[in-house]
């Protein structure tokens, strides 16, 4: 069995500390003496050697690429908890990342310590944090609507993937027709607007070896989805508002009507038992 792959993190923070024996140097020999007593394999050890008291995290160069080096070793080695905190902020705001991995911080000084048992300050600070982290969340989603109404105003699709047929230009600005992906467009409109069903549409453009986009086989729901989507028309839906685009149409709206008429007619059909036939258009 491998031995379990850890962390070390060492880190001076006092003026006095490398005075009273706790040196990076000292750190990092103890924690790789732990490990090799322990069967634990070092992979690296990061390292913060400001002096200052501060616990500011985002001023720890170390302590940051230590955070985001955890994934499948989310074990972190110290000589004591006050390397990695000395705040209880610092002290909640780092073991959130450390539990996000599923991960664990040992103290060489002291054994028992474990970042799953309860603090009873962690508890107020991690409701201040998820308080904090929410604020931060609407504030960029709110950034985010107003950008997305103010493109859509314009006429422009304000975010997302364009539908087949379409792609962004290369400065991400605007909406163009793809060539390749119109042309098969235009014959599944035209399949269905002379009667053809959605499964033979589908057995239609698997049969040839045309694929999605993704490279995957057609579906009904994504060919039914096509044909029920006006943006071919050139028109825009956001927010449940219906506005003329900027981008071209690949389907008049005329083609469009009668495609939704024979969706239309077939699904009566199907409503009252009646066979369907094609009707001209």
């Amino acid at each position: 069995m491998p031995n379990k792959q850890v962390y070390g993190y060492i880190r001076i923070f006092t003026d006095t500390q490398s005075e009273k024996g706790y040196g990076l140097e000292i750190q990092s020999e103890a924690i790789k003496k732990y490990c090799d007593e322990n069967a634990f394999e070092l992979i690296e050890i990061f390292e913060d050697q400001s002096v200052s008291t501060a616990d500011l995290i985002s001023k720890r160069k170390g302590l940051l690429q230590l955070l985001s080096a955890l994934d499948s070793v989310n074990t972190i080695v110290v000589i004591n908890t006050n390397c990695l905190w000395r705040s209880d902020t610092a002290n909640v705001l780092i073991q959130r990342e450390v539990k996000r991995r599923y991960g664990e911080v040992i103290s060489i000084e002291q054994p028992n310590y474990s970042i799953y048992n309860k603090d009873p300050n962690e508890a107020l600070i991690s409701s201040m944090s998820e308080l904090i982290d929410e604020y931060e969340r609407i504030s960029v989603a709110l950034k985010l609507a107003k950008g997305r109404a103010i493109k859509a105003s314009k006429g422009d699709k304000p975010a997302g993937v364009t539908p087949y047929g379409y792609r962004y230009s290369d400065d991400k600005k605007r909406i163009e027709v793809n060539e390749q992906e119109s042309v098969i467009v235009k014959r599944i409109f035209k399949l269905a607007q002379y009667g053809k069903t959605i499964q033979q549409i589908v057995n239609s453009l698997n049969a040839e070896g045309i694929t999605t986009r993704q490279g995957k086989a057609w579906t009904r729901g994504t060919i039914h989805g096509m044909l029920r989507n006006d943006f071919y028309t050139g028109v825009l839906t956001h927010q449940q508002e219906r506005m003329n685009g900027n981008h071209m149409a690949i389907i008049s709206k005329i083609q469009f009507g009668k495609v939704r008429k024979q969706l239309e007619r077939r699904n009566k059909r199907k409503d009252t038992g009646r066979p369907h036939r094609a009707v001209p258009t």
